[in-house]
């Protein structure tokens, strides 16, 4: 009776060929390696054009058995396919898979008569609930494996399939938050703190921008995308596995996009280390943090900054803060070359010891380290700021007269609120000037679409190159023979240090002439 039919329809766009999709699905048996919810599909006929399978599925624990025959008319991309017997008896539907520039979009719609005496009202919307389910796991199933063919094949030398480069990016505080959501709608009425955050929390990560065509100096090009994790770093404290989870979706929509390779900026290259465990395990696109890279402007930018106020980097004391970090220790590998005396910093002292040990053996500079940030500054003629904190840690009056301050943080380790000292070189460090615009439709904490993130750099840069690899990944294992290699490729393609800024402000020459005679001043 038509009143007792239950129909369901559900579609999904998979990144591949139709060709691919299609012999996923007529592949039954293999179902189960892929679905936990398929417990067994067995064939027990092929035919030309035509098959008939028996099915075992479980959801919420209720058994399913039934045997189906299946119609195949390949030419016009479609598959019939009904019951034969079992739980269901009168069970008919249909796949079709269309061609669309981003891959293939499959749908299926099926129809199943339900009539069970006494429990038919409630069997009903059961049946349609675990249809859906269902033949929803099999088109993620579907899509989840032949995204990985496409890296699986790429590792065995057939490098067309993937390209370009992703962004993973995130809000760096609630203001953050409120301020973008402005700027994207400024006529948006703000709903209440509570409310918001609440909603956040459960929104999942989206890809948010696509970048096509960003041009090297060599005249090379390459397409990107920028996802946002729908996370900030607060969120880390309340549940770490959550956000771990938002950052790993970030990384899945960029492998629906057949990326060559992601960043993780911020905090989302953080977490993972956090619960000691590997993002790198849970997708197949190769992943960077862009530590490297941004190591790399850190170093130069204050290089740059010291001979600017005429500091001799070989006779001056150097303060790392954070500096059992990855982009701290890999600045104080560099830096233990060139300086009197370096000072890193660190929460733990385990950690500390053990770079301390390291860097002792370079013998250029006197090694010191300490859990006191205050201590570790107070004497230092540069500092670089690179702890991952949610919040300002770094005092404004801790600094001598004269200090070079490179702040590396996302959120910054000094406050960007006005303060009464003009004797201090503080700007951004990490920062690199882009060889074509990058402009997002959010507040990226960026002052000009011609500079960007080194972590953002470093994917681009690599993809440019066709380096296709976890470039920097892992806490504390980037050696100043990394920071050369990529620091090379970003001058081949265009990438150099950043001019200073401190938030949207410019610190040029005029700026930097009165922090001098200031300081001579204090002195």
């Amino acid at each position: 009776m038509l009143n007792d039919l239950v129909k369901v329809s559900v579609s999904r766009l998979i990144p591949a060929k139709k060709y691919q999709v299609i012999r996923f699905i007529t592949k039954v048996a293999d179902f189960p390696k892929y679905i936990p919810s398929i417990k067994e599909v067995s064939v027990l006929k092929r035919k030309h054009n035509h098959l008939v399978t028996d099915w075992h599925i479980e959801v919420g624990k209720v058994p399913i058995k039934w045997a189906e025959e299946e119609v195949f008319d390949l030419k016009n991309g479609r598959i019939d396919f009904f019951s034969l017997k079992g739980d269901l008896d009168k069970f008919k539907g249909r796949w079709q898979f269309f061609d669309d520039p981003q891959g293939t979009r499959v749908l299926v719609e099926a129809q199943v008569e339900v009539n069970i005496p006494a429990i038919k009202e409630f069997a009903k919307p059961y049946i349609e609930s675990i249809l859906k389910k269902n033949f929803g796991a099999i088109l993620r199933a579907a899509e989840k494996h032949l995204v990985s063919l496409k890296y699986i094949g790429y590792r065995n030398g057939n490098k067309e399939k993937i390209a370009g480069f992703g962004v993973v990016g995130h809000f760096y505080n609630f203001y953050h938050l409120e301020n973008c959501l402005r700027l994207l709608n400024p006529a948006y009425k703000m709903p209440s703190r509570e409310f918001l955050s609440k909603l956040f929390q459960i929104t999942p990560s989206f890809k948010m921008y696509d970048r096509k065509g960003f041009k090297s100096k060599t005249g090379q090009s390459v397409d990107g995308c920028f996802i946002l994790a729908t996370f900030i770093p607060d969120m880390i404290k309340e549940d770490m596995w959550t956000v771990f989870s938002k950052v790993v979706r970030a990384c899945k929509i960029a492998e629906k996009q057949g990326v060559g390779i992601v960043t993780l900026g911020g905090f989302a290259s953080i977490v993972a280390e956090r619960i000691g465990h590997q993002i790198i395990n849970e997708v197949d696109v190769p992943v960077t943090t862009g530590n490297t890279f941004t190591a790399a402007m850190v170093v130069e930018g204050v290089l740059k900054a010291a001979s600017l106020l005429g500091l001799d980097v070989s006779s001056s004391e150097v303060a790392i803060v954070g500096g059992t970090g990855d982009i701290g220790s890999a600045c104080a590998r560099v830096l233990a070359d060139k300086a009197q005396k370096l000072t890193i910093t660190g929460r733990t002292k385990v950690n500390l010891k053990r770079l301390h040990k390291e860097l002792a053996r370079k013998k250029r500079a006197s090694i010191l380290s300490t859990t006191d940030n205050k201590k570790a500054v107070s004497n230092a003629d540069i500092v670089i700021a690179a702890a991952s904190t949610s919040a300002s840690i770094l005092e404004i009056n801790w600094f001598k007269p004269g200090a070079i301050i490179a702040d590396v943080g996302y959120p910054k380790n000094i406050s960007y609120a006005p303060a009464a000292r003009e004797d201090l070189f503080i700007f951004s460090g990490g920062l690199t000037k882009t060889p074509s615009p990058l402009s997002f439709p959010i507040d990226t904490g960026l002052p000009d679409d011609n500079i960007t993130y080194g972590c953002f750099a470093e994917a681009i840069i690599l993809s440019l190159e066709k380096r296709y690899q976890n470039y920097s990944f892992g806490r504390g294992r980037i050696l100043p023979e990394k920071i050369e290699e990529i620091s090379a490729l970003g001058k081949k393609h265009g990438f150099e240090v950043s001019d200073f800024y401190w938030g949207n402000k410019l610190v040029g020459l005029p700026e930097i002439n009165k922090i001098k005679a200031e300081a001579k001043a204090l002195r």
